[in-house]
């Protein structure tokens, strides 16, 4: 029971390190966060010692990194991020690479930002609207998809998965 105890702690540790590196460095860094919600399912799995727990925990631990990574940096940008008229200077398009994409170079009022899009959502005019709020990343405004309601109910699902699987583990 107390390694079960320590999974799960640990694993919300470095979720939450996992998102929070991921959010203000690169992306790249949501691994972390992954093992971290994995350590996590594992962690409720042990602690209820029911087998029917251990998919909706493993969903919750392979979902949350990628959903508090994304959402929380979209979600801190809508409250703390405020909106700057950029013009392009310079575009690199990757039509034919393995995902295509588009690279930006901006000028906004900020300094220069460097920003990428799918190649089916490249800009259609010279100037975009960039969302701006140090000490995170920018981003373009109209990238801003996810709600405070979705982003808030993973870790209350986790939470709340916690003691649903202690009180399964008293039950003969």
């Amino acid at each position: 029971m107390r390694a079960a105890w320590l999974l799960i702690a640990g694993g919300l540790t470095a979720l939450a390190l996992g998102v929070g590196v991921s959010i203000t460095l690169t992306y790249g860094l949501v691994f972390i966060g992954l093992l971290g919600g994995l350590a996590y399912a594992l962690g409720v799995s042990g602690l209820s010692q029911r087998k029917w727990i251990a998919l909706p925990a493993f969903v919750l631990g392979l979902v949350a990194p990628f959903v508090l990574t994304f959402g929380v940096h979209s979600v801190l940008m809508q409250r703390i991020g405020h909106v700057e008229r950029c013009a392009v200077t310079a575009t690199d398009e990757h039509p034919f690479a393995k995902y295509p994409s588009v690279d930006y170079v901006l000028a906004c009022p900020s300094g220069e930002i460097e920003l990428d899009r799918n190649w089916n959502d490249r800009l259609k005019t010279t100037e975009a609207d960039v969302l701006t709020g140090p000490p995170l990343p920018p981003m373009f405004a109209d990238d801003t998809r996810w709600n405070l309601l979705l982003v808030t109910s993973v870790p209350g699902a986790m939470t709340l998965l916690v003691p649903v699987a202690r009180l399964l583990r008293k039950q003969p």
